[in-house]
Parts: C-alpha cells; sequence; structure tokens
C-alpha cells in the first residue's frame, strides 16, 4: 500500500520556513491600512485570535500575529484587561504594526543564526571514524 502524500509544509527546511514565515509578516505588512490603526491581544510575545459571540471573546488560541483578531484600540484594551496568566500577568493591546515589526525581526533573527550555525557546520573539518574508535 502506497504512503499518503505529506503536506509541502512538512517538507520544508527550517531555513525554508523561516523564509516562508517572513514572507507571511511582509505580505501581511504590506496589507495593513495605512487610514486606521488595528490592534491585536498579545501576552509577551504569543498574539492571540478569538472565538467571537455577540461581540464577546469566548476562546483564544495562540496564533501568528498577522492571523490574530484585530480589533479597534479600545477594544483590545478591553479584552487585554481580562486575560492573565498563570503569574497574573496580564495581556497588552498592541497596534498590528508593531507586533508584525516585532515579529519580522524575531524571525530575521532566527534565520540569520540559523544560517550561521549551517556556514560553521559546513567549515568544520569532517569527522574519520577510524579515528574516533582510536585505531
Amino acid at each position: 500500500m502506497p504512503f499518503p502524500l505529506q503536506d509541502q509544509e512538512a517538507q520544508l527546511t527550517p531555513v525554508e520556513e523561516l523564509r516562508q514565515q517572513i514572507a507571511e509578516i511582509k505580505t501581511a505588512q504590506a496589507a495593513l491600512d495605512r487610514n486606521g490603526t488595528q490592534y491585536i491581544v498579545m501576552m509577551g510575545d504569543v498574539a492571540f485570535q478569538f472565538v467571537m459571540q455577540e461581540k464577546i471573546a469566548t476562546q483564544a488560541t495562540a496564533v501568528p500575529a498577522q492571523t490574530a483578531t484585530r480589533f479597534t484600540e479600545s477594544d483590545a484594551k478591553m479584552i487585554a484587561r481580562a486575560i492573565k496568566n498563570a503569574k497574573g500577568e496580564t495581556a497588552q493591546a498592541m497596534p498590528l504594526a508593531a507586533a508584525l515589526n516585532m515579529a519580522l525581526a524575531k524571525k530575521n533573527l532566527s534565520l540569520q543564526r540559523l544560517e550561521q550555525a549551517i556556514s560553521v557546520i559546513q567549515w568544520l573539518p569532517p569527522i574519520r571514524r577510524d579515528s574516533a574508535s582510536g585505531e
């Protein structure tokens, strides 16, 4: 019996995955409404997507900033005040543009570090099996 085809994303290398995430963030930045400011709710560097029922947030899921639920500033602040983590810290309302800039900076830094690590590994001398066994 043949194996089912895997999802294309599952076949991406870590470098390709980071580049794809960077492209998604840049696409979201380009699509921002420049006339109005959109806000999202974040806890630290984790953004949330909410299930809304009759204008009330009933459930939250951690998502990338570009897919977080967007609110007006006052609504985001009201929802953020109602969310606390186990340490008692309150969530924050953050402008979407700032959250995307923060996410992009983190992904670029991760990509740079990964590419540097790959470069170092490629320059390492090969390990000889016979020298490793002491013979």
